[in-house]
């Protein structure tokens, strides 16, 4: 998937929706970890998202029933699916119009969690709150140019890979994996990206994210 077709087909919101299918999903999630524009859609759709439910979690004043009303009717399907799509379209049209074009310019949107860079077989790392925005950030120092391939792997299971563009000299290799994962101890692997395939170790840090 390029970026012109995840535009045309509004990819960002039909993710979050969970309108896509697995194969359709898992070619846009390979895409925005290489797409910088769509990886920075997936980050704001999901901080708006997650402050969206803290906010709908909030408990509510229940409102006076009128008199001669049915205060059950809002329970009803057809009242339901309306608020649903409601609610979708509201999602949908604050991250066209407001998000969105917002990113355009610099903004704070998470922390990232240090790594020292340092290649080793066992290391404590940082803990990560499960539920937590997976960004990372390791020294750089030029061993390689244009792209690195990076893995997060638990165990021997690699659950998300791609190549990114290596940052300029002396500037820290900045690392986001969309979505989140379940708590357990994991590790970023960084390697040389040549003709296209994953070479050589360049960093090993493991992290642990904790309930």
């Amino acid at each position: 998937m390029d970026h012109e077709l995840a535009v045309k087909n509004q990819a960002v919101e039909r993710y979050f929706l969970g309108e896509m299918e697995p194969a359709e999903r898992e070619e846009f999630e390979e895409h925005f970890f290489v797409c910088e524009s769509c990886a920075d859609d997936v980050r704001a759709t999901s901080t708006f998202v997650d402050n969206a439910k803290a906010i709908l979690a909030e408990p509510q004043a229940r409102p006076k029933a009128a008199r001669g009303r049915n205060w059950t009717a809002w329970l009803r399907p057809a009242f339901l699916s309306t608020a649903v799509a409601a609610a979708c379209l509201a999602v949908m049209a604050y991250q066209n119009f407001s998000v969105i074009p917002g990113l355009r310019a610099p903004q704070s949107i998470t922390k990232a969690y240090s790594l020292d860079g340092v290649t080793r077989s066992s290391s404590a790392g940082p803990k990560v709150p499960a539920g937590a925005p997976l960004r990372f950030e390791m020294p750089w120092d030029g061993a390689a140019a244009g792209n690195v391939y990076v893995e997060l792997r638990s165990g021997s299971k690699t659950v998300s890979s791609g190549s990114i563009a290596v940052p300029a000299a002396h500037d820290p290799l900045d690392v986001y994996f969309p979505g989140h994962v379940s708590p357990g101890r994991y590790n970023v692997v960084v390697r040389s990206f040549d003709n296209g395939q994953p070479g050589r170790e360049l960093m090993n840090n493991e992290f642990e994210v904790i309930p």
